[in-house]
């Protein structure tokens, strides 16, 4: 299962803690009552190996509090003592790393807040577009490869929108091959689409005549 989000390890009781998922796109209530809920680390991005819970299981987190709504939606998943230590080292080597970097556990939760929201951004224009990819850049330790491009074709409005914009280029006195380079790198796009949603403005239409 994909999950989009943070995955939590949390405990406030005697025993092994429980895995809590916890959406980027709300906020959600941990524990029913007052007082604070204590984190024991942020699970490392990746595969989770957590367990659903079993009925004893469920009683037992209602009894201390844990919220039903987020124990009935499946957030909430069991975890050994031996796997919890484990992401726990995981987290720690995480620290330890950005810590060598000049980083701080708080400068983290900051990143991980910011690329959240960075996902749920949705620029309508080219300066929104191209500010989104460079900030998201920083963010992966994968390089850019233009030959790579967009796994992923883009609607006809944005199209259509390509076609108007590169009529309007050229007519400024822009060439071809520099808007096609542009909208490459502004969409992410092979060079080899571009060029082919530019030349289908210039196919002749075909009429059928009854």
């Amino acid at each position: 299962m994909n999950f989009q989000g943070a995955a939590m390890l949390v405990r406030w009781w005697d025993g092994p803690p429980v895995i809590v998922l916890v959406p980027s796109s709300e906020p959600v209530c941990i524990r029913n009552g007052n007082g604070p809920v204590r984190l024991i680390c942020k699970v490392p991005s990746g595969a989770i190996r957590g367990f659903p819970l079993t009925p004893k299981r469920k009683r037992f987190l209602l009894n201390q509090g844990m919220n039903p709504i987020l124990i009935e939606s499946g957030h909430v998943l069991d975890v050994s003592d031996a796997l919890a230590s484990q992401f726990q080292k995981e987290r720690e080597a995480v620290i330890s790393l950005a810590k060598q970097c000049g980083l701080t556990s708080d400068d983290l939760d900051k990143i991980y807040d910011l690329k959240e929201k960075l996902a749920e951004y949705h620029p309508s224009d080219h300066t929104g577009r191209m500010a989104k990819r460079a900030l998201g850049t920083l963010f992966s330790s994968k390089g850019y490869s233009m030959g790579a491009g967009r796994p992923k074709r883009i609607s006809t409005d944005e199209r259509r929108q390509l076609r108007e914009r590169a009529e309007k280029m050229e007519g400024a006195g822009q060439n071809r091959r520099e808007i096609v380079a542009q909208f490459s790198e502004e969409y992410e796009l092979r060079l080899s689409y571009v060029r082919r949603i530019l030349e289908d403005r210039r196919k002749p239409k075909t009429y059928t005549v009854a």
